[in-house]
């Protein structure tokens, strides 16, 4: 009988230092995306399973930036971190609680991404965020995509806006540039790293005159090129 007791207190002993205490779910999209001008914030809730107040750790690796950004920080719900803070301790109380991984891409576009690691215990558990930051004026629409393409601009003839779409099957770098019948170059669109998907430019053409224009993109091996005409 006092084996029985001794193996059941073993038992309850050894459930207890392995049983789950903490989840940590992340409740954002996968990739934030947004404009290169603004700050881009991925979220996720962590929870106390347990009836008291615990101790927390957070750990931010594999962190994945472009050149000109800042490095991805975090803010708890007890305070902000400033970037290059990549272990955050902190005490939890039973419960829910937001914590948030922001980035300012400061103008660049491109996509960035960490592993964020909560652990407590014997309990520890990874989330993926991940970031992408398009350039102004770019809007992704879609994230389904087979083909690379080009379409026709919207209107054309246009005065003075129209929009160009386009779509890349794989992330890679794009460039989609216009040009005047001279081949000059009068404006660059999009000239950067862009996640796989279907995209809508804006094209103002405010400051040029009349005429025959070129459309160009390139993205890898793939390069296309369209006419569109400004009537004004």
């Amino acid at each position: 009988m006092k084996n029985f007791y001794f193996a059941l207190i073993l038992f309850f002993v050894s459930f207890c230092s392995f049983s789950q205490t903490i989840t940590f779910v992340r409740t954002s999209p996968a990739i934030v995306q947004g404009n290169a001008d603004t700050i881009l914030d991925s979220y996720a809730h962590i929870t106390n399973l347990t009836s008291g107040n615990i101790s927390v750790r957070f750990t931010i690796t594999d962190m994945v930036v472009p050149a000109g950004w800042d490095t991805i920080a975090m803010c708890t719900w007890r305070n902000c971190y400033p970037p290059g803070t990549y272990t955050i301790d902190e005490i939890l109380s039973p419960g829910e609680q937001e914590v948030h991984l922001y980035v300012y891409p400061y103008l660049f576009p491109g996509s960035g991404s960490c592993k964020v690691t909560a652990s407590h215990l014997s309990t520890s558990i990874t989330q993926d965020f991940g970031f992408q930051a398009n350039p102004i004026g770019i809007q992704q629409i879609s994230t389904i995509v087979t083909e690379f393409s080009l379409s026709q601009n919207y209107p054309n003839p246009f005065n003075p806006n129209t929009k160009i779409s386009f779509s890349i099957p794989q992330n890679d770098y794009v460039s989609l540039k216009v040009y005047d019948m001279l081949g000059r170059e009068v404006s660059s669109l999009v000239n950067g790293q862009l996640t796989a998907g279907v995209y809508e430019v804006d094209f103002n053409s405010t400051n040029l005159s009349s005429g025959l224009y070129f459309y160009s993109i390139r993205s890898g091996d793939y390069s296309e090129v369209k006419k569109m005409v400004l009537n004004k």
